[in-house]
């Protein structure tokens, strides 16, 4: 029995130290992005790519380095008016690449609004109404990354 549980010790301790950590340490666009600045915008992605990482990885301060590079931003722009009225919708598409270990990984989210209005004016034609679609687009952009990375494990 006592070996047993010293046995069951040894594999979970291998476990819990077996795993990679990890820290993003280079956030980059090459995207053309206006009406956030770059310090935010870093800032953002980190925060985001380290939520979506730490469901699966370890994050930690000295871990081994990830860099992610926001590739494209493309938001077309779809509607509807008659008279007054108008319906548009925006489909935000982001494309990312996570570097790690040297390997790169590709994801693609989407985030969708709708908005239906009168006699107003819609104001940023190049991102999301609110950028709450550029930040839903992002965080499945990284996800799918992410899901890749755990693919090649």
């Amino acid at each position: 029995m006592k070996n047993l549980l010293l046995i069951s010790v040894m594999f979970l301790t291998t476990l819990a130290y077996g795993q990679n950590c990890y820290s993003v340490k280079h956030v980059e666009s090459r995207a053309n992005i206006e009406n956030i600045s770059p310090k935010r915008f870093t800032l953002g992605v980190k925060q985001i790519t380290e939520e979506v990482m730490s469901e699966r990885y370890s994050i930690c301060e000295d871990g081994d380095s990830v860099s992610v590079i926001v590739e494209s931003i493309e938001a077309p722009t779809t509607g509807v008016a008659i008279g007054p009225f108008e319906m548009k919708r925006k489909v935000t598409i982001v494309t990312t690449k996570i570097i790690i270990n040297n390997k790169e990984y590709i994801g693609i989210g989407e985030g969708k609004v709708d908005v239906k209005s009168t006699f107003i004016e819609l104001q940023d034609e190049n991102l999301p109404f609110e950028k709450s679609s550029f930040s839903t687009a992002l965080k499945k952009s990284l996800v799918d990354a992410v899901n890749k990375i755990w693919e090649n494990i």
